[in-house]
């Protein structure tokens, strides 16, 4: 919803072109149009949360953001960010908010200069709160299809990655426990990788002490990550408990990002161990692909462990 006496110029793009930039799809503005509301759409072949894929966006076009929150969805974790960018000399202030359905990210970009801003805040807010997807298909979470992955042992129930992972079983670890090993890519082309390990609860005291076990794993890599504290997430479930943490590494004179997500149950233990590499800047987005690729591999598995689904 924008204001009724705004006006809608020329719309432009082909969203279903992919060429590694936003596709304008509308453009409105007040009269003077000193305040715009445009929306835009790229399509993407990898899945990611468009919260990973506009922190890349911004920092190529020299966004400062000054507030953000995340905003939790099926498709992802959107953003909602004010920002602020100066052009020919004069400061603006933006506000942006992403939108996913299955390939395609939007964005709704928000802007006016500074002085102006103020006036023009309530009209930014309505159009990001009541921005709908009126033409598109069904919601379509994902923008690849998904491979289940079972799990038989300590939990009977599997999980979900993106179809582009490579899954293979891991078979070094003991009849009562499984592991499997996901990678995005392979061989030198390998640019991320997860690994997921099952034990029962008598296994490990804490999740502290399964942490390390999979950290051990990691160093045997020639990987050495450090400044991670496990810290336990509450999701106000009576049956499953979850703890993340995220350290750092160099492997090769590259930064490396270890995250590890812990879930606890009163049958055992599953740790997801991520290990992406990470750059100031990462135009191929191999960063936000490899996070939500985590992302829905733990989360699936919560789902299927918790009673309330």
């Amino acid at each position: 919803m924008i204001p009724k006496d705004w006006i809608w110029f020329e719309k432009d793009g082909q969203p279903n072109k992919v060429n590694g930039r936003l596709q304008l799809l509308a453009h409105y503005g007040n009269k003077e149009q000193s305040s715009i509301i445009e929306i835009y759409a790229q399509k993407i072949d990898r899945e990611m949360a468009p919260e990973d894929w506009l922190d890349q966006w911004m920092q190529a076009n020299h966004y400062t953001i000054i507030a953000r929150r995340t905003v939790a969805s099926d498709a992802g974790r959107n953003a909602d960010v004010l920002a602020s960018r100066t052009i020919e000399g004069r400061p603006y202030l933006y506000r942006l908010r992403t939108f996913k359905n299955g390939k395609f990210i939007y964005l709704l970009h928000s802007f006016a200069e500074e002085a102006r801003y103020a006036s023009a805040e309530d009209a930014f807010l309505v159009a990001a709160t009541s921005f709908n997807l009126t033409a598109a298909k069904p919601q379509q979470p994902y923008a690849e299809e998904l491979q289940d992955v079972p799990l038989h042992k300590v939990f009977q129930v599997g999980f979900k990655i993106p179809s582009s992972w490579t899954v293979k079983p891991d078979e070094s670890v003991d009849a009562a426990c499984e592991s499997w090993g996901l990678s995005n890519g392979s061989g030198t082309d390998r640019v991320g990788m997860i690994n997921v390990y099952t034990a029962p609860r008598n296994r490990f005291k804490n999740a502290q002490e399964i942490a390390l076990y999979a950290t051990d794993a990691v160093r045997k890599l020639g990987i050495d990550p450090t400044g991670g504290t496990l810290a336990e997430v509450p999701i106000g479930d009576p049956v499953v408990s979850l703890w993340t943490s995220d350290s750092f590494a160099k492997l090769d004179d590259r930064s490396m990002l270890v995250r590890q997500v812990v879930l606890g149950t009163s049958k055992g233990w599953a740790i997801f161990t991520l290990i992406s590499p990470v750059a100031a800047t990462d135009p191929y987005l191999v960063t936000a692909i490899n996070k939500r690729a985590l992302e829905i591999a733990y989360i699936k598995l919560l789902t299927a462990s918790s009673p309330t689904g």
